[in-house]
């Protein structure tokens, strides 16, 4: 599904098998199925701290508008186009 098929309603959360760690502003995930590594900035590990519980898009898209005092239009293009590389490397789940 490319990111422009990710509406407001679908849900967003981790995939199961990850681990994560904080180091510093940042993020390090470890999938435990294929040994790969991801280090997240952090505005990504922003987001990735607030898929800690299943959450909707639109919420997501909102609360990061919030934070980071952006354009509500851009900052959802902006976040929806990063959940969906997230998901496409099997990081987190939409639906």
């Amino acid at each position: 599904m490319p990111a422009t098929d990710i509406d407001d309603a679908m849900m967003v959360s981790r995939s199961q098998n990850m681990i994560a760690a904080d180091v510093g502003d940042e993020a390090v995930i470890l999938d435990i199925q294929s040994g790969y590594f991801f280090q997240l900035n952090r505005t990504a590990a922003g987001i990735w701290a607030l898929l800690e519980s299943p959450i909707s898009a639109g919420a997501l898209c909102g609360k990061m508008a919030e934070t980071h005092s952006v354009d509500p239009t851009v900052c959802r293009g902006d976040v929806i186009e990063f959940i969906a590389d997230m998901r496409d490397r099997g990081l987190i789940t939409i639906g």
